[in-house]
Parts: C-alpha cells; sequence; structure tokens
C-alpha cells in the first residue's frame, strides 16, 4: 500500500480505550437499532449511549474543551447507531467506508479488520462488492500492522492477548504464554470477570487473577464473592497484604470460602477479627489461637471460660466492632471506585448485609437494608432480623413468589455466608415478616401466595388489617 492510502491520524491512547471499552459494552444496543427497537439516530439512542459511556467512565474529561467533549460524543453516537445500521443493512458498502474513517480516528484499527472479515466471512456481497469489501479489509490490516509496529513490546503483547482470546476454539498454550507477559491491568481485570463459557477459561481467568499488581483492581475482583478466580488471586497474595487493614477485614467479613478468610487471617493483627476467625472460620481455630497467643492475647482460653451469656456479650461485642470496620471498608469502597476505571466493579452489598444485622445501631442497621438489592439477601434479613422497621420496609420488596416458598420452606443458606448468622430458633421472627409481606406487599398474588404458604406450614394466621 502506497503512503497516501496508509495516512494515520493522529490519535489519543485514552480515547482509543474509552471507545474500545464503549463497543464491547454498546453490542446489546446495536441489534436494537438494527431491529428498529430503538430508531436510528434518535433521542432516545443518544441517552442510552451517553448512559454507557457514564457507566465506563472517560479519564480525559477534564482534558477536554467544551467543542471536543462535543465532538466525542458525536462521535459516539455516529459510531454505535452506524454498527447498527450494518447489522439491518450489511451489504451497502457506503456504511463500511463511514464506520472505517470514525475507528482509525480513534487507532481502532483491529475494529475495522474484525468488522470486515465479519462481512466477507457472511458471503453477503455480490462479486463486485465482494471484491471491494476484500480490498477494504486488505488495507485495515496494513493500517493495524502499522500501528502494531509503533506499539511497545508490552503494547504488542496485549493487543496479542486480545486478539487470541477472540479466536475459536480457543489456543489455551498461546493465551497462557501472553497472559504471562502482559502486564496491563486493564486487560487482564476483563479477563477475570469475563462471562465466556468456554471451559479453557476457567483456568485463564485464574492464571490472570494471578497476575493482577495494582492493589485497587485485586480489591475490587476480591470483593465479587461469585467471581471463583478471585481465590486463585487470593491465594496468591503474600507480603503486600502486609499493613493493608481494610482489605483484609472485608475478605474476613465477606468472603464465603473459608481458604481466603484462612489467608487473610494470616496477616490479621486485630483481637476482635481472630476471635470471630477461631469461632466461625472452619479449619482455622488452631492458627488463631497461635496468633493470638504470639500478640500476648488471653484469648481464645478466657472465652472458654465463661459462662453462655457472658459469651453471648463477647461476641456482641466483637461482632459490633467488625460492623464499625464495616462502614470503614464503605468508604475505601467508594474511593477504589473513584480511582478505578468506571467499568470496574467493587460490590459493597456483601457489607450492607453483614450491617443490616449486626451494627448495633437501628438507624443503621435501617439504612443498610434499605441497600439491598439481592432477593435473597432482601428475605434472609427480612425473616432473621428482630427490628420490625426493617421487617415493614423490606416487605414490599419481596419480587416472587418462588422466594416466598423458599423463604418460608427453605433455609436461604446460599445467602448465608458471613459471621454470625447461625438461623435464630425463633421461628416467630420469619413469621412475623411473613405477616407484613401480607399487610404491605402491593401485589395481590404475592399477598396470596404467602397465605397459602403460611397455611401449608400450619402457621397461625392472625388477622391482618
Amino acid at each position: 500500500m502506497d503512503s497516501e492510502v496508509l495516512h494515520f491520524p493522529p490519535y489519543d491512547r485514552t480515547d482509543r480505550d474509552h471507545m474500545r471499552r464503549l463497543l464491547e459494552k454498546a453490542s446489546p444496543l446495536f441489534y436494537l437499532i438494527a431491529a428498529n427497537l430503538v430508531a436510528f439516530g434518535t433521542q432516545t439512542s443518544v441517552e442510552l449511549i451517553d448512559r454507557l459511556a457514564d457507566a465506563i467512565g472517560y479519564e480525559n474529561e477534564n482534558q477536554k474543551d467544551d467543542d471536543e467533549l462535543q465532538e466525542l460524543k458525536n462521535d459516539r453516537y455516529s459510531l454505535i447507531n452506524l454498527y447498527g445500521a450494518v447489522i439491518k443493512e450489511p451489504t451497502f458498502l457506503p456504511l463500511y467506508a463511514e464506520i472505517g474513517n470514525l475507528l482509525r480516528k480513534y487507532g481502532l484499527f483491529d475494529e475495522e479488520v474484525i468488522l470486515l472479515e465479519k462481512a466477507v466471512s457472511g458471503c453477503y456481497f455480490s462479486r463486485e462488492k465482494l471484491a471491494d469489501i476484500k480490498h477494504r479489509l486488505r488495507v485495515a490490516r496494513c493500517y493495524r500492522d502499522s500501528d502494531d509496529a509503533n506499539m511497545t513490546e508490552a503494547e504488542r503483547n496485549t493487543e496479542k492477548l486480545r486478539r487470541a482470546l477472540r479466536k475459536k476454539p480457543l489456543d489455551v498454550s498461546q493465551i497462557d504464554d501472553l497472559v504471562k507477559q502482559c502486564t496491563d491491568d486493564d486487560v487482564l481485570y476483563d479477563i477475570v470477570c469475563g462471562t465466556d463459557k468456554d471451559e479453557d477459561m476457567v483456568y485463564i481467568r485464574e492464571r490472570a487473577a494471578r497476575r493482577i499488581r495494582n492493589r485497587d483492581y485485586q480489591y475490587a475482583i476480591s470483593s465479587q464473592i461469585l467471581n471463583p478466580a478471585r481465590t486463585s488471586m487470593i491465594l496468591n497474595l503474600f507480603d503486600s497484604l502486609e499493613g493493608d487493614e481494610l482489605f483484609i477485614a472485608r475478605t474476613i467479613l465477606t468472603d464465603p470460602d473459608y481458604r481466603n478468610k484462612g489467608r487473610m487471617l494470616l496477616y490479621c493483627k486485630s483481637e476482635e477479627l481472630l476471635m470471630l476467625g477461631w469461632r466461625y472460620v472452619y479449619g482455622e481455630r488452631r492458627f488463631c489461637s497461635e496468633w493470638l497467643h504470639k500478640r500476648g492475647s488471653r484469648f481464645p482460653e478466657a472465652y472458654e471460660n465463661l459462662n453462655a451469656a457472658e459469651r453471648s456479650e463477647y461476641e456482641r461485642i466483637w461482632l459490633s466492632y467488625a460492623a464499625e470496620k464495616a462502614l470503614d471498608i464503605l468508604v475505601e469502597d467508594d474511593a477504589v471506585r473513584k480511582r478505578l476505571p468506571g467499568t470496574i466493579s467493587v460490590d459493597s452489598e456483601p457489607l450492607h448485609f453483614f450491617l443490616s444485622i449486626h451494627h448495633p445501631s437501628p438507624g443503621v442497621r435501617c439504612r443498610h437494608a434499605d441497600m439491598l438489592k439481592h432477593p435473597g439477601r432482601i428475605a434472609y434479613v427480612g425473616s432473621w432480623t428482630s427490628d420490625d422497621e426493617i421487617k415493614k420496609m423490606l416487605s414490599v420488596k419481596i419480587d416472587s413468589k418462588e422466594l416466598v416458598t423458599e423463604m418460608i420452606f427453605g433455609d436461604l443458606s446460599a445467602v448465608d455466608l458471613i459471621f454470625g448468622f447461625p438461623r435464630p430458633n425463633d421461628m416467630t421472627l420469619q413469621d412475623r415478616f411473613c405477616f407484613e409481606i401480607m399487610k404491605n406487599h402491593p401485589d395481590r398474588e404475592i399477598r396470596e401466595h404467602v397465605r397459602e404458604e403460611l397455611l401449608r406450614a400450619e402457621v397461625e394466621i392472625p388477622d391482618i388489617r
């Protein structure tokens, strides 16, 4: 290709990464536009694109003037609408030219190659149009190769890794080698949190999780208690945990995996948390005892010599300390979110769950119960709290009849992941929550289903007004 064809517009790498993330997140919107469920170029599409952009964040926002920001927004609107249009009209060649110009403007050369490769493999074109699209693909590959040549070795390895992850079937050996060389925590985080169901990705995600070096990325992954790769990462943490009190406490208080709690107890210096570990963490009693002794504590022997009432009081004190620590951790959650790109997720819900049960202040318990989103946690807290105000507040949030049945005849053990949550023996606590649902829930079917299930469980129902 001659130099005129390979004219490179200058592009900002932060802008490129922003637009790349936007395209990754906007894929469902492409199909809504293609199906006319969101009309091309309308205010609705603008609002949806703005919402996606806000969700992923934009690091360069403060460095651009108003005109530059508006230009970026206009390009976002155009690019996503054009992607929708090309899905709808895949043989309309001018669309590929318009998309290509925008992709090159932001250095998204690989994205243009992907678009054109799909077009060629889809066999949408007449012979003449196919020749045209293949020519565009050759040019796009030249742009991509030239851009690769200008990258550092680390950047080139990162791009190779992105491309290898898209190929099916996966070349696990190649991906493993590239992950070992990858130093981009953004890319590694995306791998760890990916949703690809390929079985080979389990190993790759664990490898990527162990490679992440940035503490805030590690913190974010550790908060995602349903992400299985977090355990591989946590068990690979050593001296970096020294002194990181909030990271340590967060895992001890919220992680459902006893191995992860155990790793953090190795670095814990809090007598209260160590005693909670001794009391509740499976397999760690001997270690916690030894660690407490080394720190000059009179526990756990002092605890064992107490009567039942005194033991209960000490557990209340330890859990109250943990609840105050959880409030500090929530502040750190917000700080990590601000330091990391908008696509990084820190899940604070387990902390709200913990606080809605264990904080000594009724007002704090109520506030954090109101923040719960997970249906199982809402049902659990509503069932077993002794606070009638929380029961009333959560009673309108039960969202399905299936949840009602699980609540009454199951034990909601899937959400019972945190210290100190043995289910109370007082079943009237749950009965009171059911009565609140019958009084307050706006859905008549759910109210009636609660009544039917209570009768099936042979619970005496008072006159509900």
